[in-house]
């Protein structure tokens, strides 16, 4: 192991002055940058002095040393709990130490004959600060992953190459790679040295795959699950392709948006994926290809009492699930998804059974679609597909499930519709919205132009 000698050396003007967090406050941008790769090459060979007196440590406790080894004779029951009390440090990191150590030391066999170090050139730039804990154990692992199936100069050639790249010695790399960049080339090689490895992985990914729904808890129902790649890569795509557009209002112009800091989406990346989650299952519960249940369309039953209904107040329930719900989530169902009035006697007889009433039709759905283009919100970009049909006249007020009472929101904003502060009204079957006061100080109605033919008309009235 070399002596970082010269670099301590270089950092004596220096690292006096950074020892404290507020230290580094003073120093130039140049000084700044020159200690900060100083500190980390010398990072680099303290933590090779650790994974090297880790190794040691471990030799001197292998387990064919029995009570003689030194773990033993320190009262531990290996290597890694000794390491874990002289150092305090957490079991992954002694692990990975552990790991790296194992790997780039020079081993004994049974038979007490020297062997040379799993990876030579791992261990070499390693013990002169050339790479860091992260590359050598990013290299280790993917390779041991291999070694099994591949022979041996096969995995020291790989070896080779990914030590050249993270230094930057090899005549493809001429800056040296990060850790990241030499796992994802080691990922490369893997698969290079090991054509069918991805065989064996993918049949297990097919054995665990799962999506499981847990019990409600605080208002959600929990989900857990392992998808395989390429399911995840095509949620993926539609989570960038529905997330990417600026969702502020577009009749606001730039310096309305800054003034509103309106730049980004206010929900979470998180809270956008479970909405185009909700947005997926939609459309797909309308298919005209979904399963049939007892010859019918499959549909999520919510109960609710007639009275409490109409006192807008109350719970309901909805089939399957234990927990009530609040009668904004009763009112968003009927909004959306429609009522069928059933009467049950005390003795629980059904005596009147309604017929199915607020239901949208699929064609009535193609003309609104046609017509709103997507979210009738202004700068959401939710496509129509994905979109609810909103009573503007609300059902329970009488307002009829015509075209000229329907406009189309995402399942968003249409649940948030009561607390947002958006409004919308129909004048001849046109709908308008206004924006909240908060965000649109004049409180105009202006008209909504989410469909591309209604967005030309608007633009052919614009003088040029």
């Amino acid at each position: 192991m070399r002596n970082p000698a010269p670099e301590f050396d270089a950092l004596t003007g220096t690292l006096a002055g950074v020892l404290g967090f507020d230290g580094a406050a003073g120093l130039t941008d140049d000084a700044l940058m020159e200690t900060t790769g100083a500190l980390e090459r010398l990072g680099r060979w303290l933590s090779a002095a650790q994974v090297a007196v880790a190794g040691e440590i471990d030799d001197r406790s292998r387990r064919e040393l029995g009570t003689e080894g030194l773990s033993a004779r320190r009262g531990c029951r290996n290597s890694t709990e000794l390491l874990e009390r002289i150092t305090l440090a957490s079991s992954e990191t002694i692990s990975r130490r552990l790991k790296i150590g194992r790997a780039t030391r020079v081993r004994t066999a049974l038979t007490g004959e020297r062997l040379p170090a799993s990876f030579p050139s791992v261990a070499e730039a390693l013990g002169v600060g050339a790479i860091g804990i992260d590359t050598a154990h990013t290299i280790i692992r993917g390779l041991s992953s291999v070694a099994a199936v591949v022979d041996v100069c096969s995995i020291q050639a790989a070896e080779y190459e990914l030590v050249a790249a993270a230094t930057g010695t090899s005549p493809e790399s001429p800056m040296p790679c990060t850790a990241d960049e030499t796992r994802l080339q080691t990922d490369v090689w893997k698969v290079r040295l090991d054509q069918d490895g991805r065989i064996p992985i993918e049949e297990r990914a097919m054995r665990m795959r799962s999506i499981t729904l847990g019990r409600e808890r605080d208002g959600l129902v929990w989900l857990r699950g392992a998808l395989v790649p390429d399911v995840a890569a095509k949620f993926l795509t539609l989570v960038d392709a529905y997330t990417s557009p600026r969702t502020a209002p577009a009749f606001l112009n730039d310096e309305e948006l800054a003034a509103h800091n309106l730049e980004h989406d206010p929900r979470t990346r998180d809270q956008q994926r479970h909405d185009i989650f909700a947005g997926i299952v939609d459309i797909a519960a309308r298919s005209a290809e979904v399963p049939s249940m007892g010859g019918a369309a499959p549909v999520v039953m919510v109960s609710v009492r007639q009275e409490d209904l109409d006192a807008d107040r109350g719970v309901g329930h909805i089939d399957g699930l234990d927990t009530p719900v609040s009668m904004r989530v009763i009112k968003h169902y009927t909004c959306a998804g429609g009522t069928q009035r059933v009467v049950v006697d005390d003795a629980g007889r059904i005596i009147e059974l309604g017929s199915p009433e607020r239901c949208f039709t699929a064609q009535q759905r193609r003309a609104i679609a046609h017509r709103d283009g997507g979210c009738s919100v202004p700068g959401c970009h939710v496509p129509a597909a994905w979109c609810e049909i909103h009573h503007v006249d609300p059902a329970e007020n009488g307002g009829p499930t015509h075209t000229d009472n329907g406009l189309l929101l995402c399942w968003f904003h249409h649940r948030s519709l009561e607390t947002s502060g958006w409004q919308f009204r129909m004048i001849n079957g046109a709908p308008q919205v206004k924006a909240p006061p908060w965000l649109d100080t004049s409180q105009q109605w202006r008209p909504t132009t989410g469909s591309r033919t209604r967005r030309r008309d608007a633009l052919q009235k614009i003088p040029i």
